[in-house]
């Protein structure tokens, strides 16, 4: 999220990172003959407000055209035998139903190697139409590798609940008899494009980057759970023109998989560089606390020590951190006020945002609010999380009349501290390039914006704006290092 570190150092913008690592088009690849076709139509029961997917007696894929309602597919993989692709292979997201056709796949299982699966998926309209949701999305959250707070179902109802404005829930449920072994927490949304109006179907709590990691959740156990998943998205295709996968993380364990799924199906797909995601892995101590003790913190944190009462605090109740939140949106409010970028709680929706997380998720034990106390009058603060291990570095702020003497690195110092002490396995300093974050980090991740195109024009013309940044920023650099070089001869 957006940080400020110290007097006078820039706020990073969460606005999408310009520079960039390829733009490709996924090729179109040789597909395998399938004697069986498994399509199913889709069964809509409002009264439950869920929309089912049902395998049994499908419609054979040239008659596809007759039918009105989305459909799906049952998915299996056959262990060492490639996948059975239902397609032409001139089928792009273009066609009605799009370019994610249906396919029969089967998988294994883990507790029966031999036995034969198939996911079932599920779309909600709402976060009530499914009894026990959150305790089983807690559950196989828990499975998946690599997952961040923002995958969990508490993140993802509090960022509906504050922001879901027009956006439309498009969540996506598999499952084998009754386990859940994947989601999808998706929704579509409306905005304005170079050609009018754009339909998207992107990741919650990425359109405003609130979110600073997007992803599927699926069991390890089950792979094919991804292809269901996907499947469906890419069955409503019609609903929409883009799939926005952005915020991804370049590390996850969905990523080879879901490439390898476009280009089996000749999907027009960018693959864009988003943003550093700098983190420090923790571990080795020596190292750790070089780092807490670099000389610059040092030298502030003596500066309040010697001039008064310095003290770190983390908040351990509800009630406590509500009755901070006003002043820390203050903090946010008044450094913002001195740079260009206005603080985002000047918006009613943000702060309400941050209340419903304090409300919703601090009983679960992984929200963290954490105060540097000058004379006893809030110096620094800190809204963040300790999750699976790993602090999250979220919103940072401080008092703007003690800016020249950089209290952001005390706050630094005492939040890598606090986690050393507790033996965390990382500090993640979340997206974004800001300097500071560099000086502690030890292992540079990055998130990237995977986009998957309905229409050709749409996908060309990405590809020309994002080859144009990239040479109007290199004209730029050039002409930067000509003048300094010039001012330089001129001395």
């Amino acid at each position: 999220m957006r940080s400020e570190v110290g007097g006078g150092a820039a706020a990073r913008s969460k606005s999408h990172c310009p520079q960039r690592r390829g733009l490709h088009p996924c090729e179109a690849t040789p597909y395998w003959q399938s004697t069986r076709h498994s399509i199913h139509t889709t069964l809509v029961e409002p009264a439950a407000g869920v929309i089912h997917s049902d395998h049994e007696n499908a419609p054979r894929p040239e008659n596809l055209h007759r039918y009105a309602a989305d459909t799906s597919v049952d998915h299996t993989d056959l262990a060492g035998r490639p996948p059975s692709l239902m397609r032409n292979p001139e089928h792009t997201l273009s066609d009605l139903r799009g370019s994610f056709r249906a396919e029969q796949r089967e998988s294994q299982t883990r507790a029966s190697p031999d036995e034969r699966v198939r996911v079932r998926t599920t779309r909600i309209v709402g976060w009530n139409d499914v009894p026990g949701l959150e305790a089983s999305w807690g559950a196989l959250l828990n499975l998946t590798p690599g997952h961040s707070v923002f995958q969990t179902y508490a993140w993802n109802v509090c960022w509906w609940k504050a922001f879901r404005g027009s956006h439309e829930l498009f969540v996506i449920l598999g499952h084998i008899g009754s386990r859940l072994v994947g989601i999808a927490p998706m929704m579509i949304s409306t905005e304005k494009g170079l050609l009018g109006e754009v339909r998207r179907v992107r990741f919650i709590g990425s359109s405003n980057n609130a979110s600073d990691y997007c992803d599927f959740i699926t069991d390890p156990a089950v792979p094919c759970a991804l292809d269901a998943l996907l499947d469906e998205v890419g069955i409503s295709s019609g609903r929409f023109d883009r799939m926005d996968l952005s915020n991804f993380p370049s590390h996850s364990a969905h990523r080879n998989r879901i490439l390898e799924y476009c280009k089996s199906r000749n999907t027009r797909l960018a693959v864009d560089f988003q943003a550093d995601a700098p983190v420090r892995i923790l571990g080795d101590r020596q190292a750790d606390l070089k780092a807490a003790n670099k000389s610059s913190l040092k030298r502030h944190t003596k500066f309040f020590e010697k001039s008064g009462d310095l003290r770190f605090h983390q908040c351990q109740s509800e009630d406590e951190i509500l009755g901070y939140l006003d002043r820390f949106f203050e903090q946010h409010k008044s450094r913002r006020a001195q740079t260009g970028s206005p603080s985002q709680f000047l918006d009613p929706a943000q702060q309400a945002f941050y209340r419903e997380l304090v409300q919703r998720n601090f009983r679960l034990g992984w929200l963290r609010f954490d105060v540097v106390l000058f004379n006893a009058a809030p110096l620094a603060f800190h809204f963040g999380f300790e999750y699976q291990g790993r602090f999250i570095w979220y919103k940072p702020t401080f008092d703007v009349q003690f800016a020249s003497r950089s209290p952001g690195e005390v706050l630094i110092k005492f939040l890598l501290e606090d986690a050393i002490r507790k033996g965390l396995q990382e500090f993640d300093f979340t997206v974004g390039s800001e300097s500071f974050k560099y000086r502690f980090a030890n292992r540079i991740r990055y998130n990237e914006r995977l986009i998957a195109f309905r229409f050709a024009r749409d996908f060309w013309l990405h590809g020309g704006i994002c080859r144009g940044k990239s040479l109007l920023k290199k004209l730029l650099r050039r002409n930067e290092a000509q003048r300094s070089g010039a001012e330089s001869a001129q001395q």
